[in-house]
């Protein structure tokens, strides 16, 4: 730590015209949260799929003979894919009928079929100062090797809470991608979300005096991240310049 307080010192200071003000350092409550989910494996419909839907929606199928007999396939095959065309929520019997299902009409519209997968599992890390979830590669703290406040304008953690909409995007982000065969493989649906622990991440402050232009300002290093915290500096900034520039006035001293 002291050596990065030293770099860090140094790095502030490049410009002759800044003085430091005040440093501290200060533990940043965030939550790591595990998410279930589940994915989907996206393959082009391909043409005997379509042929059946198409018929399934324009026709009264009540048995799978009758569509063998219409496409001229053999009736165990198609009996097959009906069993896969229910169990994927494609189609159901509606009336002793064959109907497609809401599922059923958007696939056959985009042409695309999706093979639901088996649920997975993965933590987040989201911090409630910047209502955002952190990088996969951000690595929390685990132990406290030394009595430090928390950040004096933490928020709890029941002041936003994670939802699914939340999640979605960042999880198509990680783990969007395609297998081994080339096929798409995209994040469908959030199952469940749970609260694990709140981490402390230490963050290094300064408030700054830059005499040329006159104006006080706050960088804060922020340790998981490792980089400058803007959302930090601004909240502080909002909360304190006024009571900097009458605590210590103009000019450097």
């Amino acid at each position: 730590m002291d050596k990065l307080m030293k770099r860090l010192r140094t790095s502030v200071l490049e410009q002759s015209s800044v003085e430091i003000k005040n440093e501290a350092v200060w533990y940043l409550p965030v939550t790591t949260y595990e998410i279930q989910f589940q994915k989907v494996k996206r393959t082009k419909m391909d043409i005997l799929i379509k042929m059946m839907l198409l018929t399934f929606e324009e026709t009264d199928i009540r048995r799978a003979a009758n569509l063998s007999e219409l496409l001229l396939v053999e009736e165990l095959f198609i009996d097959d894919l009906i069993e896969k065309l229910q169990r994927t929520g494609l189609i159901r019997v509606e009336k002793g009928v064959y109907k497609l299902t809401v599922k059923g009409h958007n696939q056959l519209r985009n042409g695309i079929v999706e093979e639901e997968l088996d649920d997975e599992w993965t933590e987040l890390i989201y911090s409630t100062n910047h209502l955002e979830c952190w990088p996969e590669t951000v690595e929390v703290v685990t132990s406290i090797e030394e009595k430090l406040s928390l950040y004096r304008y933490a928020k709890e953690d029941d002041e936003a809470t994670l939802k699914a909409d939340d999640i979605l995007p960042v999880l198509a982000e990680r783990e969007n991608g395609f297998d081994e065969e080339g096929l798409q493989l995209v994040v469908s649906e959030i199952k469940s979300i749970d609260k694990q622990q709140v981490e402390l991440i230490p963050c290094i402050e300064f408030q700054l005096y830059n005499g040329e232009q006159d104006i006080y300002f706050a960088r804060v290093w922020n340790l998981a991240l490792e980089s400058w915290d803007d959302t930090l500096e601004k909240q502080i900034e909002e909360n304190e310049l006024g009571k900097w520039r009458e605590q210590w006035g103009t000019g450097l001293r």
